[in-house]
């Protein structure tokens, strides 16, 4: 009960958060029986909260063990979390790690579905990492716990973001199609490779992957003018395909070319305005004046009415937080404990007080209507007042990226 009140909420929650939540592949999940999911991990626990809203079944979730304290035993148990332990974390918490897998192949066995990341570290970049062996010997140790007319399925899974730390932006998740676990053991090397090749081959596709780091700032420059500028209708693999298909024109540009240099130039012109983060809101470029007046004081309203919420728990996390990892997960994780928190404070006051209670309603409305307006306060004030010369420059490259991926999207 606890696990699906808390799903629901983590559902709303995202769909606020992100932009849009596009998912495909929902035909490929099963419904019942032991599962396996097996997804890619840019971004530390956000991708296992989207994963656990989408899936349309309960998840357990195999966890780093360093995450887990004994003082927060009940709410790694009332959200399903499994600890892993490694290495590093000592041999006596290695020595743990019997009964969470234990535990583990039990789920399994009782027909649950459980997240893992085979990757084995989460890491923000846009490109699968080294599958590990991790999930071959999770399926294989599983095996002998599986009731004899079941059969367990591996099902992949990429989760793609523009960029995960900046509210208003979109992720695209897709579901690949399952393959069912031979029948090996943990010690059969032969099988381990072989599986661990059959899932690397089953999630890459399903991954937007940029060759070089350094490309990444150009494909969200074209992902960002895709999604905002575009009228893209999510249909049946319609929006990562054409993303793939971004991806695999900028990993055939050469270093320095004529068409990275444009967005290079572009990105040199944000930055020396001050306005870098609209590369990930370039319609704010090229809105009216007025439009931009309307959302600044909109915005504005939901900063002064509890927005600052928000804002003031975002910038402690991101200050005492280097890892960019991890930085928009606890930020949303943050957000997520805080607003209920402040709704319940408002609603005790609202009752000591004798104030209608619908004050509360009108709050958490004006608290949603930060989703309508996603860019940041302060993006659409410079954007604003922006030098009329500098924002033409600006406009006409925003226009000149529409046209390119149009043209390369036919």
């Amino acid at each position: 009960m606890v696990y699906q009140i808390i799903r629901i909420w983590a559902t709303i929650f995202l769909r606020i958060y992100f932009r849009r939540t596009i998912v495909y592949g929902l035909e490929h999940i099963p419904r019942k029986g032991p599962l396996i999911v097996a997804s890619n991990h840019p971004s530390a626990f956000l991708e296992a909260s989207i994963l656990g809203t989408v899936l349309g079944r309960p998840l357990h979730y195999l966890v780093r063990g360093d995450m887990f304290h004994p003082k927060f035993a009940w709410l790694f148990d009332w959200t399903n979390q499994i600890p892993i332990y490694r290495q590093k974390d000592g041999i006596s918490n290695l020595r743990k790690n019997a009964s969470s897998f234990e535990l583990t192949y039990r789920k399994l066995a009782d027909g649950e579905a459980v997240l893992i990341f085979p990757e084995a570290k989460t890491t923000l970049e846009k490109r699968m990492r080294p599958i590990q062996r991790g999930t071959a010997h999770l399926a294989f140790g599983t095996l002998p716990f599986v009731k004899e007319e079941e059969e367990l399925p591996i099902l992949p899974v990429g989760v793609n973001y523009t960029e995960p730390r900046l509210a208003g932006t979109d992720v695209v998740v897709r579901f690949g199609a399952p393959f069912l676990t031979q029948q090996a053991t943990r010690e059969d090397r032969e099988a381990i490779d072989s599986f661990t090749a059959t899932l690397s081959d089953a999630m890459s596709p399903l991954i937007v992957q940029i060759g070089e780091e350094e490309n990444e700032k150009y494909y969200d420059v074209l992902a960002s003018v895709y999604f905002r500028c575009i009228c893209c209708k999510p249909g049946e693999g319609v929006v990562h395909d054409d993303l793939v298909r971004i991806s695999s024109w900028i990993n055939q540009q050469e270093k320095g070319g004529l068409p990275l240099r444009g967005m290079h130039e572009f990105l040199q012109n944000l930055k020396r305005n001050k306005v870098s983060e609209a590369a990930y809101f370039p319609d704010l470029l090229v809105r009216s004046s007025v439009l931009l007046a309307v959302m600044l004081v909109m915005k504005t309203i939901w900063l002064v009415a509890g927005g600052w919420i928000w804002r003031v728990a975002r910038n402690v996390i991101f200050s005492k937080i280097k890892a960019n990892t991890f930085k928009s997960p606890v930020a949303v994780g943050a957000a997520m404990v805080l607003y209920p928190f402040v709704s319940l404070i408002l609603l005790i006051t609202c009752l000591i007080a004798g104030w209608p209670l619908w004050y509360v309603l009108i709050w958490v409305a004006v608290m949603s209507m930060g989703a309508m307006f996603r860019p940041p306060l302060a993006l659409i004030w410079k954007v604003m007042i922006l030098d009329g010369k500098a924002k033409s420059v600006l406009q006409r490259d925003v226009i000149a990226f529409r046209k390119q991926v149009a043209e390369l999207l036919k």
